[in-house]
């Protein structure tokens, strides 16, 4: 009997409600009310619950494969790097909430790359573990205990936890923690959102390290997105320097070779016209004139309110706009590979809650069955 190849669907069969709702108009009426006896519209979930957002980790789970390849610490943990950050590329332009698991609740999902199991194991607090793994190459487990502030504009979620990922074959075990998530203009304007913090990746085997710095947008929002860092080995000698932005792609290259395109920057800036420098500068923005790209990202972000367009329709300088990914302060350093690109998304993403393709496989009951809001 021929085997038969498995097909997931591209696209959700229903679209998202109109997102036509203003925050504000709930919470004027909540002043003075408990947290837990304010009643939010469901508009403002998303059709999945947390453990399905949590198997997204495992969107890019071939990098776990290609890492146990390696035949170098070095050459894993630029692979584990761009494992971690990748997990954090569905989050782009996601603001809707998924519903909250019940105790006890499980979520199950196999592919030919790996399977994943997630439970809800406690509710108060709310904590959500997993397990994957595929044959004897890898395993990844960990647990999130979300916690959220709000500061008025701005909601901080810091998904307290450490993930560790291990090869049993090469007898090595890597962890970290991931870096909180904010979204600003929650009472007035349109929703955005942005990964901000330091991650430390530690390779308990070896004693190399991995140094991320998950950087805010600043005032002019050059640091839109961008991630920069090193690895260093058990002596903090610092080996290989990291680059790139969570939302399209992660490179690395040797930390001399860094150093020199410093050094070259330097040069060329003295050479152009002096301009203002901000604190969040990086030697990459010195290159400005040098290194323009086209920015390929478009900001089509969820709404707070019922307005929409595109960001080329902002005007950037309103505190309330959603900034916009800057490509020409991106780095671009001879002798740099690239770890890990982001996947398109499908088509009309933005009509299903801006899901990528990996969102659309859960109903896909035909093979594996499933719990949750996509069994079909």
């Amino acid at each position: 009997m021929e085997k038969r190849e498995k097909e997931y669907r591209q696209v959700l069969p229903v679209p998202m409600y109109p997102q036509d709702y203003n925050i504000w108009s709930v919470l004027k009426n909540c002043i003075g009310k408990e947290l837990s006896k304010i009643t939010m519209p469901v508009v403002f979930n998303e059709p999945l619950s947390f453990l399905q957002r949590l198997t997204e980790y495992m969107e890019y789970a071939h990098l776990l494969r290609l890492a146990s390849q390696q035949p170098n610490p070095i050459s894993r943990m630029q692979y584990v790097i761009g494992f971690a950050v990748s997990a954090l590329a569905s989050n782009w332009e996601r603001l809707g909430k998924p519903f909250n698991p019940l105790l006890g609740e499980t979520f199950e999902l196999e592919r030919e790359e790996f399977r994943i199991i997630c439970e809800q194991v406690s509710h108060h607090p709310p904590i959500s573990a997993f397990h994957a793994e595929h044959e004897d190459d890898w395993t990844f487990h960990g647990s999130i205990h979300p916690k959220l502030k709000y500061w008025g504009k701005t909601v901080e979620i810091q998904p307290k936890g450490t993930v560790t990922v291990e090869f049993p074959k090469l007898n090595e075990a890597y962890t970290w923690s991931n870096v909180q998530c904010c979204v600003h203009n929650i009472i007035v304007g349109k929703l955005w959102m942005e990964q901000c913090g330091n991650m430390e990746i530690i390779n308990h085997s070896t004693g190399h390290r991995a140094h991320l710095t998950f950087k805010t947008a600043g005032s002019n929002n050059k640091d839109l997105h961008r991630v920069e860092g090193y690895i260093c080995d058990e002596d903090k000698q610092k080996l290989f320097f990291i680059y790139g932005k969570w939302t399209e792609f992660i490179k690395c290259t040797e930390y001399v070779n860094y150093e020199e395109y410093c050094k070259e920057c330097s040069q060329k800036s003295k050479k152009e016209e002096p301009r203002s420098k901000s604190p969040n500068d990086s030697p990459c923005h010195a290159s400005k004139k040098v290194l323009q790209k086209l920015n390929s990202l478009k900001v089509s972000p969820f709404k707070s309110i019922s307005v929409q367009g595109s960001v080329d329709d902002v005007n950037l300088p309103e505190a309330s706009d959603v900034p916009r990914s800057d490509s020409t302060y991106s780095m671009d350093i001879p002798n740099s590979i690239t770890i890990w690109q982001v996947k398109p998304r499908p088509l009309h993403s933005g009509d299903v809650s801006q899901s990528c393709v990996f969102v659309c496989y859960f109903g896909n009951s035909q093979y594996i069955p499933l719990n949750g809001p996509f069994l079909s």
